[in-house]
């Protein structure tokens, strides 16, 4: 599964952090700290996407799979969602 920090890298080959946080009224430091916990927010991540022309949908989704606690049911969801190639 993709995850929400390769978008971020994605979205930094295109603009600087600091246009980033311009574009989706931003601060900085909030792009900072998602960088600092190892993801986007779905907020954050469905933003960046609608930006760079990707499904906003796959990335909000992602960025949920990513806010969950380890869990069977996690497991479960993200083979599944490998298997539907979101």
């Amino acid at each position: 599964m993709q995850t929400t920090m390769q978008l971020f890298e994605r979205a930094l080959s295109h603009h600087k952090q600091a246009e980033w946080a311009r574009l989706l009224n931003l601060t900085e430091a909030a792009l900072s700290q998602a960088k600092k916990r190892g993801r986007l927010s779905p907020t954050m991540a469905g933003s960046i996407a609608t930006q760079l022309g990707e499904n906003p949908t796959q990335w909000i989704a992602i960025a949920a799979i990513e806010a969950e606690p380890d869990s069977p049911a996690k497991k479960a969801l993200v083979r599944a969602l490998n298997i539907a190639k979101l």
